[in-house]
């Protein structure tokens, strides 16, 4: 996935060559689409690989649903590796210039846009001397307010970004999912976001065809009216009640809430292994703990249990396999429904953020312009956005499994907690994100940036056009402009 991102942010400097405003919106909503649906598709194949055991023979008792079972997670990252393989070696075909770009010069220069004309001559320089012509670049950058602005809200946005990637985990904790109910959910409900919005941000500009600055102003409403939709995941199951962890096993409890009560206090009951029981509607964290004594078996044979009996710790004396409660099915359709809107109306705007990358500044700054924000948002939003949203999943985290006093992974959620950390930092991730967005609106200049020469940069490529389309192809800067 964050191959297809970096082909997808490289690509934007190479459509804007060869579509004019009008069509680089809708071009680049078209492979922002495509580009995108491979989030949701990778859920809906993981959904699909998580149903093979990781060694592909799972053994015998083991079957998905139960705590043994480990998907074949590495199947996720096999075949996508052996696609990007293949088609890195049609990207290797690309020409240096596409054919198109001829035609897209005439409309840069109406509008006042300064171009690149020395490509040619580039290719043929020094790592120095493009670094010297570096430093300035990147001074020039550091001096656009609007480009700052416009980065730091990005950095915002790839910290809300990192909580994506844990969606799966918090949707299962939420409403009591399978991994493999959850992916495909999951990846449905995105590619309908996804695509509307994508689609429909690309349709509306061509149809209005507006300036940078106003496109500006159309992402930061959008961002802003987009931010009630990212509370959708308050609409989660009322969480379980946990015997121990919750309330007392027994009203004679004297001990302070703790897994191991007198009812079950010499049954040297551990936490390596979570296998919930129900009784009524409290949960017990294994039949060890809930002080059961007996086992139900039902006709399939010794894993296939039923229930269980003679239990010290539950009112009834008897308990059923699995967490009580249930899947609450109303609450997890309102809030993939609230979940799909938002992200129709939040992607809607990522065709107008391309176009207003590649007009914050100069075409000559742009390829400098893409690295800072490349750099600044892998390393001040994704790479550290797992680590944020990792520290919330661990701090909700009620019962860890412990192996020899050596602590592993969690076995329960404090889901109250967790769900509310969630919702506040990702809504004020996006408020920060919105304002710096707005920032970038008010700074952003009312004329396109222009460099000095941009005059004779503009008649130089007017001649070249105007010789192109009278049939010749020696203008001042004419064996520049051939596609080979």
């Amino acid at each position: 996935l964050l191959l297809v991102w970096k082909a997808v942010v490289s690509t934007q400097s190479t459509g804007d060559e060869i579509y004019t405003q009008k069509q680089f919106g809708i071009a680049i909503s078209v492979l922002y689409v495509v580009s995108f649906l491979g989030f949701p598709t990778a859920m809906l194949a993981g959904s699909v690989f998580l149903r093979s055991y990781v060694t592909l023979n799972p053994p015998e008792g083991v079957v998905p649903g139960t705590n043994e079972w480990v998907g074949a997670w590495w199947m996720g990252m096999v075949f996508p590796s052996i696609c990007v393989f293949f088609l890195s070696f049609v990207i290797m075909l690309f020409p240096r210039q596409m054919p198109a770009a001829r035609k897209v010069l005439e409309d840069k220069v109406k509008r006042g846009i300064t171009t690149v004309l020395e490509k040619k001559d580039e290719l043929g320089r020094s790592f120095i001397d493009v670094t010297k012509d570096m430093i300035p670049a990147f001074i020039r950058l550091l001096k656009n307010k609007a480009l700052g602005f416009l980065v730091l809200g990005d950095v915002f946005l790839f910290l809300r970004i990192g909580s994506f990637s844990f969606y799966p985990k918090l949707y299962s904790l939420m409403f009591r999912l399978g991994p493999e109910t959850v992916g495909q959910i999951l990846g449905v409900s995105n590619i309908i976001g996804f695509s509307v919005g994508l689609i429909a941000g690309g349709i509306l500009i061509k149809r209005r065809d507006w300036q940078a600055k106003k496109l500006q102003l159309v992402y930061s409403i959008i961002n802003l009216l987009s931010i009630p939709f990212s509370l959708s995941m308050l609409m989660y199951c009322t969480s379980n009640t946990y015997a121990g962890i919750d309330l007392p096993y027994t009203e004679k409890s004297t001990t302070q809430l703790s897994l191991v009560d007198q009812c079950n206090s010499d049954c040297s009951c551990t936490t390596a292994f979570y296998q919930p029981v129900c009784d009524g509607d409290v949960t017990y964290f294994s039949p060890c703990h809930a002080g059961c004594m007996d086992t139900v078996l039902g006709d399939g044979g010794p894993n296939d249990v039923t229930g269980y009996q003679n239990c010290s710790c539950t009112l009834s004396t008897t308990a059923t396999p699995g967490q009580c409660g249930t899947t609450c099915s109303q609450r997890l359709f309102i809030s993939l429904a609230i979940n799909v809107i938002g992200t129709a109306i939040n992607f809607s705007g990522f065709a107008a953020h391309a176009i207003i990358y590649q007009r914050v500044v100069a075409e000559v700054d742009r390829t400098a312009a893409q690295g800072f924000r490349q750099f600044a948002t892998r390393a001040f939003g994704t790479l550290p956005s797992p680590l944020i949203y990792g520290l919330i999943l661990d701090y909700s985290c009620s019962v860890w499994r412990e192996t020899d006093e050596v602590q592993g992974n969690c076995w329960i959620y404090d889901i109250d907690w967790l769900v509310n950390g969630y919702a506040i930092m990702s809504v004020g991730l996006q408020i920060l994100s919105a304002i710096c967005y707005f920032l970038c609106w008010w700074f952003y200049p009312d004329t396109p940036a222009k460099s000095a020469d941009v005059t004779t940069t503009n008649q130089i490529e007017m001649e070249d056009q105007q010789s192109y389309e009278n049939g010749t192809d020696h203008g001042k800067n004419g064996a520049l402009l051939n596609n080979d």
